[in-house]
């Protein structure tokens, strides 16, 4: 049978003929049935298969040859069992075939399956009938992470298991519902004609095959995917620059701050190494980037000219940004920020990064700027994956939604989040990527599909179900930490609108508590709270491990 289906493939692939005597230079195997004496195309796929039979089969080729010759055969057509053989060929060569969980049967939940584990999946699982829906999460990390407070943990103001919580604390059905799972996997394809997606699992080399490929069909899809940084294309950026945008990406920055600062205590480092070595370069001016300076700042002010006295005057830090510094926020904010910071020791530069190499970046203008860290904080975009689906975009690359998060032209996909915008023929702009904007999504999508779910939830259900109140937005503010006990709140809806807006102390204790009752779980608000506690009274903890 083995050798049956790969020759039938041979067949197809080579030119082999049905139905009449082969050519001259071909192995006659019978009467109607010629293959072409060269190697089988398919051999290579029998052998990375390990396919054995087919290897055993081939030996026995001239044997067939020679009793078969003049021994009549049924015609194709007139054979079941070769018709069936060769539809199962085609259908190998159509598309690959992978384990996984296949749609789901009447009488069982519907499956939504969730793409993501950033501030819209999180929220939006985490209030989800589980009475209604089977969940199933695809993501490459098992947590959400409080992006907020990221650049605290860069400094060791807080640990960084304070801004992570495991996916499945916040959705416990992740964890005991027999039907609902997590999988640690990237997807890399979406079938929505056969309601499908397609992953590839984050693995080390522990499966038995790498990389290991699955599918799991849905009944709905939410994708949640998230962005990535932009870097423009510049040159080096993506080789040289630290992100900020995960816990890994901190550790990093972590690692290589405490490293630098070490470095330059070796006895015979030239003072223009050791200006190199602890120049801390900052590129983006957005909340992201000025939290992270001030962080940095308050950093070098409170310890490190306490625990690294021989190289406390050359460290310096310098951000550069293109335009003003925190564009969204109110002009007497801005000028704050600006003030506070350059009184911390924080440098600013206005220019465009041209490119950057191992040890310097170069400006449009022709400046060369010398660095030891050098953090990029330029906003974010689509990423890979979100670019390569066959699906609407809005202005700017995201996945393109309706006013009901709905992905139009397709069944049963939402978007939200960083990768999602509506359309332009929904007449509303596309919103920031902002996790107050994600998280609002979520909240909404949850309500319509627990509303959904009552009425059915299976996949094509929902064509004649009303679905209420399209999602709106409502900017809450905006609020930014700049260092020393100082933070700038800007209530105002929108950036031309007018409004409450406040800097100094009490804007930092109401930034401080707001974060602290915005993050996921209780646990993560304790360790939070005695994070702050004990850097208050110990100090930052500069320990380089890893």
């Amino acid at each position: 049978m083995a050798f049956a289906r790969v020759a039938r493939s041979g067949l197809r692939r080579t030119g082999g003929t049905f139905g009449s005597y082969s050519s001259e230079g071909d192995v006659l195997l019978c009467e109607g049935v010629s293959i072409h004496r060269g190697p089988l195309p398919s051999l290579q796929n029998a052998k990375a298969a390990s396919d054995l039979s087919y290897i055993s089969s081939i030996r026995k080729i001239n044997h067939v040859n020679m009793q078969s010759r003049g021994i009549r055969v049924t015609p194709r057509y007139q054979s079941a069992t070769a018709e069936r053989i060769m539809e199962e060929s085609e259908s190998e060569y159509d598309e690959p075939r992978y384990p996984g969980l296949e749609a789901t049967k009447p009488g069982e939940k519907p499956r939504v399956v969730v793409l993501g584990t950033g501030w819209a999946a999180c929220r939006f699982m985490k209030g989800l009938d589980t009475k209604i829906y089977d969940i199933v999460c695809i993501s490459p990390r098992n947590h959400m992470v409080f992006t907020p407070l990221l650049a605290s943990t860069c400094v060791g103001t807080l640990e960084f298991r304070s801004v992570v919580e495991p996916v499945n604390r916040i959705q416990s059905a992740l964890a005991t519902s027999p039907d609902s799972y997590f999988y640690m996997a990237s997807c890399f394809g979406v079938d929505t004609d056969k309601h499908e997606v397609y992953c590839e699992t984050i693995s080390n080399g522990g499966l038995p095959h790498e990389p290991y490929k699955f599918k799991v069909a849905y009944d709905k899809l939410v994708i949640a995917a998230g962005s990535e940084p932009l870097t423009f294309g510049i040159k080096g950026v993506k080789e040289h620059a630290f992100f900020l945008r995960e816990v890994n990406h901190a550790q990093e920055i972590r690692k290589k701050l405490l490293l630098n600062l070490m470095l330059s205590e070796n006895p015979g480092i030239p003072e223009e190494e050791k200006k190199r070595l602890l120049h801390c370069v900052v590129i983006g001016g957005g909340p992201t980037g000025v939290e992270f300076s001030g962080e940095l700042s308050d950093f070098i002010m409170r310890d490190v000219r306490d625990r690294y006295t021989h190289v406390k005057d050359y460290v310096k830090v310098t951000l550069i940004e293109a335009n003003e510094i925190l564009s969204s926020f109110d002009v007497s904010l801005r000028q704050y920020a600006t003030n506070h910071l350059t009184k911390s020791g924080v440098g600013f530069m206005r220019g465009v990064v041209k490119e950057v190499h191992p040890k310097n970046i170069v400006l449009n203008d022709g400046t060369n700027v010398p660095y030891g860290l050098l953090v990029w904080s330029t906003g974010v975009g689509p990423s890979q994956f979100v670019k390569s689906l066959d699906l609407p975009k809005s202005p700017g690359g995201r996945i393109g939604i309706d006013e009901w998060l709905r992905v139009p032209s397709v069944e049963d996909v939402f978007a939200l989040g960083d990768c999602a915008g509506f359309l332009e023929n929904s007449g509303r702009p596309v919103l920031p990527a902002l996790a107050q904007v994600a998280e609002r999504q979520g909240k909404y999508l949850l309500e319509l599909f627990n509303k959904i779910g009552k009425r059915g939830g299976k996949a094509l259900s929902a064509k004649d179900i009303p679905l209420g109140d399209p999602f709106v937005y409502k900017h809450l503010g905006s609020m930014a930490s700049v260092g020393r006990y100082k933070a700038l709140v800007d209530l105002r809806p929108s950036k031309d609108a007018k409004g409450l807006s406040h800097a100094g102390f009490v804007s930092w204790l109401i930034w401080r508590s707001a974060y602290l009752t915005r993050v996921v779980s209780w646990r993560n608000r304790f360790y939070v709270a005695v994070n702050w506690a004990t850097t208050l009274v110990f100090g930052r903890d500069n320990s380089r491990i890893g």
